[in-house]
């Protein structure tokens, strides 16, 4: 089994809103802001090799439109997911199952283009099945108040055009290594991998823990709709990473990709720093 590391646009994040009710002067020591109180935030993705599969997790925000209106979260499109998956060695029909975290522009616009001939979204893994939880799907289709401007449900349809969605009702395991679990505090339905590789076993923190300085209990993000929901599932999560040495990989984080966990007298805390390129060799 193989792990890479796929950078997709990045583009930045109120810092209030990253961190909730943390005040701004103890979050800014570990995420600096700049003058509009913006912090940057990566948006990785997951490529995963495993025997005949090819899985990748989440696709990040996509293409950059032809014409861009205000853009309030400033992205910087010069990382694109189809050239670095290029990069990786595989193109676009090569991979066989698409793993949705969830629905928000950010995780998923990347599975999109526009034919241009036809005015209307296509996929770009044709041959993937894509994965997402119903819960997620139902609160794509229905969005409550807040969370209406996350989801572009033109694009979403897509998916269920082309025949290519299965929806995820409880946790599951995907391949031999990876697994599916669902969260429910952040949005109904979030699903993140825990990957077992022969040495070491991994878990895609997503938005349930966006950064490395998000692990502490308390530094919830204000996007969660459930944060003591959030907090619980964060608490659970945390003490069964310590207890068996798991490597944490953070989506959003644009300073730091992974680390390891250490036990502290204030709680789990992140340990030493992994970078990139030590993933794939782990």
């Amino acid at each position: 089994m193989k792990i890479k590391i796929l950078e997709t646009p990045n583009f930045h994040i109120d810092g209030g809103a990253y961190f909730g009710v943390v005040p701004k002067i103890i979050w800014e020591k570990k995420y600096p802001a700049d003058e509009n109180n913006m912090c940057k935030a990566a948006c990785r993705s997951l490529l995963i090799v495993e025997e005949n599969r090819v899985v990748l997790i989440d696709t990040g925000i996509g293409d950059k439109p032809a014409e861009e209106n205000e853009d309030l979260y400033f992205t910087d499109y010069s990382e694109n997911l189809i050239t670095n998956l290029a990069n990786a060695g595989f193109s676009p029909t090569d991979i066989t199952d698409v793993v949705l975290t969830h629905l928000h522009f950010d995780h998923c616009g990347g599975c999109f283009y526009i034919n241009k001939n036809t005015d209307s979204y296509k996929l770009y893994f044709k041959n993937a099945k894509h994965y997402v939880t119903r819960k997620q799907w139902e609160n794509a289709m229905f969005p409550n108040y807040r969370e209406k401007s996350s989801y572009h449900r033109e694009k979403l349809m897509s998916l269920q055009d082309e025949g290519s969605l299965l929806f995820i009702d409880e946790n599951f395991r995907l391949t031999k290594n990876i697994e599916l679990r669902i969260f429910n505090g952040h949005t109904p339905g979030l699903m993140l991998p825990v990957i077992y590789s022969e040495r070491n076993t991994f878990f895609f923190t997503g938005d349930l823990i966006p950064a490395m300085a998000s692990i502490p209990l308390a530094w919830i993000s204000a996007y969660d709709l459930y944060p003591l929901t959030s907090i619980e599932e964060k608490k659970n999560i945390l003490n069964e990473a310590d207890e068996n040495n798991w490597i944490f990989i953070y989506q959003h984080d644009f300073y730091n990709v992974a680390s390891y966990l250490i036990k502290t007298d204030r709680g789990i805390r992140a340990g030493n720093k992994i970078e990139k390129s030590e993933i794939e060799t782990l």
